[in-house]
């Protein structure tokens, strides 16, 4: 029997070949990709389309306008009122709001205020019903507080911060219930009412108790202008009128334990051009509103009134809650939120126009195509482009189609076209949609290539 050899000498030939042609090709398409690629001269940069919301704003002066009746301390004199109550608690006629030492310690009036808000907050926290172990909710409300705090810190409004601290102690507790590290405040209460004894032990002797006049919400502050800035005269009020007001002087105040806001209700006046004021809706309509020392806080307020006159316009708003917390100092600047547009969010560099038709250059899988966009609006070198929907365009296609068949019933349209008819039109080109990859920058970018340099 004849001996097989141990290699198939026209096995490893044709191995042999098909490896150099591999190689080969391999050289070919690396030295093509390179030419390829070094014809551009700069990197094309892309974006994905995602959905935009921009807001239409007025940013103006608010002057807020309440019924506020002032708490008087006549013997107040030269000690200490130690406030009994927290701004914005809810009292009744005769209601205790605050008691009178006879020794003056400014230092220790605010140590008393401070321990009276820790004692509400971990006394809040008695009553968590959260589930144990669940903290993502409370991990991200103080993440929002600690950068609110950030926030008026590097505006130099400090003002805001020890509100905002009281909050920020209060989510760390409940924190601490969540992860069963606090168990029982009662100790801790405990300790500061203590803490609280000797500080009023400090303060001499108790000479008098100062009650509130009527029944509403106390605050702890007066500017003088409590009686004038009454609700009363809103629907009176003019722009030269508050005018007048603001350039008032306050009323002395002295003796003062604070005041009693009677009403639940509360209005917003704000001066503005007449430019802006136009792109608030008439009375009735409900507008959000922010207030420089609450942007934690926007508010849905009514629109009472817009009066346009030769020297500008003044928007009345109206508010009927009053949230906890919020700060009612009488004139901050404020922030009208007169509208919403949603579109994409395109860069003005990025568009092109092409056969007469504005759009962009996107990148669909591996070809550039060209897409439509309808801009709404530009703002700080971008536009905002309208989406067209799935079921608008459809609806867009069937009504053209209804209408060529009702002129033409017979078709004769159709045969009579000629080669020159079948031009794209920029119905023909499709709109962009959410997620297309935009290109907006780069060169030797056009329809149809298929090659493109590295992506940034």
């Amino acid at each position: 029997m004849k001996k097989q050899p141990f290699f198939d000498k026209n096995y490893l030939k044709k191995a042999a070949i098909w490896i150099a042609v591999s190689v080969i090709s391999l050289g070919v398409v690396a030295y093509m990709s390179y030419h390829l690629a070094s014809g551009f001269k700069k990197d094309v940069k892309t974006m994905f389309a995602r959905r935009t919301t921009l807001q239409s704003t007025v940013v103006c002066d608010g002057y807020i306008f309440r019924e506020e009746e002032p708490i008087s301390a006549d013997s107040l004199g030269s000690g200490t009122l130690y406030s009994v109550l927290e701004d914005g608690e809810k009292v009744r006629t005769s209601d205790r709001v605050a008691d009178v030492y006879s020794v003056y310690s400014a230092d220790a009036e605010k140590k008393l205020a401070a321990i009276d808000r820790q004692i509400s907050l971990l006394e809040n926290c008695r009553t968590l019903s959260l589930k144990i172990g669940d903290t993502g909710t409370v991990d991200g409300s103080i993440l929002d507080t600690v950068t609110a705090m950030r926030r008026t810190s590097e505006a130099g409004d400090l003002s805001k911060n020890s509100s905002l601290s009281g909050d920020l102690f209060l989510k760390m507790k409940k924190r601490d219930v969540l992860t069963g590290e606090i168990t029982d405040f009662t100790s801790r209460i405990a300790e500061l009412e203590a803490e609280k004894e000797r500080l009023r032990s400090s303060l001499g002797v108790l000479v008098s108790t100062v009650v509130s006049p009527a029944s509403g919400y106390y605050y702890s502050g007066c500017d003088g202008y409590e009686r004038r800035f009454s609700s009363k005269i809103v629907d009176s009020l003019s722009l030269s009128s508050l005018g007048e007001l603001i350039a008032s002087e306050p009323d002395p105040v002295t003796f003062s334990a604070g005041k009693v806001v009677t009403s639940h209700k509360w209005y917003l006046a704000c001066p503005m051009t007449r430019e802006d004021a136009s792109g608030i809706s008439g009375a009735g309509s409900i507008v959000t509103v922010i207030l420089q020392n609450n942007p934690e806080c926007p508010l849905d307020m009514k629109v009472c009134s817009v009066q346009v006159t030769n020297s500008g316009a003044l928007a009345v708003f109206l508010c009927d809650e009053v949230k906890e917390g919020f700060d009612f100092t009488r004139s901050q600047s404020v922030t009208v939120i007169t509208g919403e547009t949603t579109g994409f969010k395109v860069p003005v560099s990025a568009v092109r126009v092409v056969d007469g038709v504005e759009g962009v250059y996107i990148i669909d899988e591996i070809k550039v195509e060209f897409r439509r966009i309808d801009v709404i609006e530009e703002a700080g070198g971008f536009y905002l482009c309208r989406e067209v929907t799935a079921e608008q365009i459809a609806a867009q296609t069937e009504s053209e189609s209804t209408a060529e068949t009702s002129s033409d019933p017979a078709g004769t349209e159709d045969e009579e076209k000629g080669p020159e008819d079948e031009k794209k039109t920029a119905e023909d080109i499709p709109w962009l949609k959410q997620n297309d990859l935009i290109i907006i920058s780069g060169t030797g970018v056009s329809e149809g290539v298929t090659q493109l340099p590295p992506r940034k």
